[in-house]
């Protein structure tokens, strides 16, 4: 028997793992589960509620620890029980220049209604400056410093403000090279929880294990390559490839069979973008990057404050800067809102930091119109916005990985 409990209308995600054989049911709520004899190991998967923008994630824990023994003609029960996460349902950003926090969160309501609005909490990690801004499968919320530090809330201090210290930092040369700023420049994760980080000429990876205490770890990979000059955005697609914009102008793709160990190496795919006619003007300095619910690749080039959405074609060959591609779909942003960051809503809204206090929403609807209209969240506490992040935005990359017991 597996009793479950979750809050009314989210279905959780629990399996039974005998070895290396995970059962093919997935047990989302309280019932009965028929098993065969044995000892099982429990996998409980981070779950979110779906919403209209951003819903709630809910972290699972089972009422003791170890393997499951079950035995012939008896019933063995597993209490399990799903909390929502105080951090979730809200977009996150960091900010410069401003009267607020360094960093802060709008609740969903407060996105959806737009106009003058108040953060609903302030985080202050006391940084030189807070750039990119990632949250993990554990709900931890994680955000860097161009002056070399990573620092990360758990989960749990996320649901009201405080100017106390973070719970974790990571400082030393994995993330810090020896000239400054030396990063990190952008953050992401990977499926399986380890985390990316972009720095002045390489992007090195840091291990799941190496993400719960603070120290200075060594990197798991690092990623060079004569194709890249300064990675300034990164983000992982469906497959687990890494893309990355660059300095140099071109998005980079490095397939997912060959980030296990260390390479120095040219990418798979390299993407030089241009506008198109009458006037051929190449695309550049790349920083945005994010995948939309279809697989398509959105870059904000900040060069020109252009938005290009590349399809699965048009990411699956490289081209030249002598020969660039055309992007299907190109939008020319105002020059209230930057597209340093990109952030995908469960409805399809594309959101942008900008300046003057404010952040921006590009509707669905209006992501195939050449100059979009703007939508505007003001408030007073936001000098500069600099990086943003919905932490339970859809798709595989936002389920963490199972935490199996033990």
């Amino acid at each position: 028997m597996v009793n479950i409990d979750i809050e009314d209308g989210v279905a959780a995600d629990v399996r039974l793992t005998q070895g290396d054989r995970t059962l093919d049911q997935v047990i989302t709520a309280s019932g009965p589960q028929m098993v065969d004899a044995g000892k099982y190991a429990v996998s409980i998967r981070r779950v979110r509620k779906k919403s209209d923008l951003v819903g709630f994630a809910y972290q699972g824990r089972a009422q003791s620890s170890g393997e499951t023994c079950v035995r012939e003609g008896k019933t063995s029960t597993l209490q399990i029980t799903y909390t929502r996460e105080p951090g979730s349902a809200r977009l996150w950003l960091t900010q410069s220049n401003g009267s607020g926090a360094q960093v802060m969160a709008f609740d969903a309501d407060q996105l959806a209604t737009g106009g003058d609005q108040t953060p609903s909490v302030g985080l202050d990690p006391k940084l030189n400056n807070a750039g990119p801004i990632r949250v993990d499968g554990s709900g931890r919320l994680w955000v860097g410093s161009g002056s070399g530090k990573l620092v990360a809330y758990n989960a749990s201090r996320l649901g009201a403000s405080s100017s106390s210290a973070p719970d974790i930092v990571i400082e030393g040369p994995s993330v810090c090279e020896e000239t400054l700023p030396c990063g990190p420049r952008a953050l992401a994760f990977d499926a399986q929880g380890a985390l990316w980080v972009a720095t002045l000429k390489r992007i090195v990876k840091l291990a799941p294990a190496a993400l719960n205490a603070s120290g200075k770890p060594s990197a798991a990979v690092t990623l060079k390559s004569s194709d890249m000059e300064t990675p300034n955005g990164l983000a992982f697609d469906h497959d687990g490839n890494l893309w990355i914009a660059d300095a140099s102008g071109a998005v980079l793709k490095f397939a997912a069979s060959r980030l296990g160990a260390d390479l120095d190496a040219a990418a798979d795919t390299v993407i030089f973008a241009q506008q198109p006619g009458p006037v051929m003007i190449g695309l550049g300095g790349p920083e945005g990057l994010v995948f939309d619910a279809d697989g398509n690749l959105w870059v904000g080039y900040f060069g020109g404050n252009d938005l290009a959405r590349f399809s699965k074609a048009e990411l699956s060959s490289s081209a030249s800067k002598m020969h660039p591609i055309v992007p299907k779909v190109h939008l020319k942003v105002g020059v209230e809102a930057l597209v340093t960051d990109l952030a995908l809503d469960e409805a399809g809204n594309l959101w942008l930091p900008g300046g003057q206090g404010s952040l921006y929403k590009i509707a669905k609807a209006q992501l195939s119109v050449s100059e979009p209209m703007l939508i505007r969240l003001h408030s007073a506490e936001i000098g500069s916005a600099e990086k943003i992040h919905f932490n339970t935005v859809p798709g595989d990359l936002f389920i963490a990985p199972a935490v199996k017991m033990p």
